[in-house]
């Protein structure tokens, strides 16, 4: 009993610190959820008529996007089967551009601020409570204790002997407001617990380093983490540049996966850096191959990790599918509602805790 009291004191004050943030980080998430659909269903631009016909090349989309914002350089060009638009990226400190491209005939059908919109200004909420840095700080801690909470909830809920199980399993209906809303909280909150520890889990798997290295150490059995590579790519002398190189590279890379889901261009930023051909054979995002080439002579860099996915260790796997995770789409779509739902719960635990808090302080004032 003193274990418990102790457990829903924490429970307590933690939920009191930071329901604000918990509510903020978790509707957006359920807002963010299905993003990529309407951003699909209400943007026309980023469909084109399939045509019987190739693609322009990668060095002619570059010409064409470049013409868009003169002052930047394109750092990547992407495309996402024949129905949908190319894309071509310019981002850097302060900017992020994008300009949608008929890959067909080379028509300009959009150029975007990426900065602005409203999934732009979500994000931004859900990061760092639209408050910049700190904001972040703010927002990392409170999802550490988040986790904290979620497992402490799980203590409380669990129950002492079996007739007092039988009703933490259901929402008991036709009952006095006080205790509908003490059911929705502990019993809509246990069966979300699960499911949103992994969302939690894994957002701090971003924000705090030392879970980010745990996490890899213990997928892999031990192995230390290994960085994302930074292929150097030297001129070699007297070697004259050849600008299309990077076009038969990639078109060879497309015949080889046989028109992959999708597939992008990652331009060098320096004299220095490697072009990066990113293949995505199928719709899930982690099980891509990652391929470096040297700018001037166009030869294969091999790279010791993140590079072809069936090289992976467990580790760098664990690390791939963090944001798949995150969102719920390691398990497809049954996985993202599943996600949308529990994160909705969760933006109503601050609220019903709060109800459940507040209705005990008023019983003790009438005592």
């Amino acid at each position: 009993m003193n274990f418990k009291k102790a457990t829903r004191q924490i429970h307590l004050w933690l939920g009191l610190a930071t329901g604000i943030v918990v509510f903020i980080v978790c509707i957006t998430a359920a807002v963010w959820a299905f993003s990529p659909e309407i951003e699909s269903a209400t943007q026309p631009y980023r469909h084109v008529i399939p045509q019987d016909k190739p693609f322009l090349s990668i060095s002619e989309l570059k010409t064409i996007a470049q013409k868009q914002l003169p002052q930047k350089k394109v750092n990547r060009i992407s495309f996402e089967g024949k129905e949908k638009a190319a894309t071509a990226d310019f981002y850097g400190d302060g900017y992020y551009y994008t300009a949608y491209i008929n890959p067909y005939d080379g028509k300009v059908l959009a150029f975007i601020n990426n900065e602005n919109g409203f999934f732009r200004w979500v994000i931004e909420g859900h990061y760092e409570l639209w408050m910049g840095e700190f904001g972040g700080e703010i927002v990392r801690w409170s999802t550490l204790i988040f986790v904290v909470m979620l497992i402490t909830g799980i203590v409380l809920w669990w129950p002492k002997n079996k007739a007092a199980r039988k009703q933490r399993f259901k929402v008991k209906m036709g009952t006095s407001p006080k205790r509908l809303n003490y059911d929705l909280h502990n019993v809509l909150g246990f069966y979300a617990s699960w499911i949103v520890i992994f969302g939690a889990l894994t957002g701090l798997v971003w924000t705090f380093e030392c879970v980010s290295d745990t996490e890899y150490w213990l997928a892999s059995g031990g192995a230390k983490k290994v960085e994302y590579p930074n292929p150097i790519a030297k001129k070699p002398q007297n070697l004259t540049l050849e600008q299309k190189g990077i076009d038969s590279v990639f078109i060879s890379k497309i015949k080889e996966y046989n028109n992959p889901h999708s597939a992008s261009v990652s331009f060098p930023e320096t004299d220095s850096t490697a072009y990066n051909i990113s293949i995505y054979p199928n719709q899930s995002g982690y099980d891509n191959d990652d391929f470096y080439y040297n700018q001037y002579t166009f030869k294969e860099i091999p790279v010791k990790a993140y590079g072809k996915y069936a090289n992976a260790n467990s580790g760098e796997i664990a690390s791939r599918m963090n944001y798949d995770i995150h969102i719920g789409s390691i398990f497809g779509l049954t996985g993202r509602i599943a996600m949308f739902l529990a994160v909705l719960i969760g933006a109503s635990l601050p609220i019903t805790g709060f109800y459940i808090w507040l209705g005990r302080n008023n019983k003790k004032k009438t005592k």
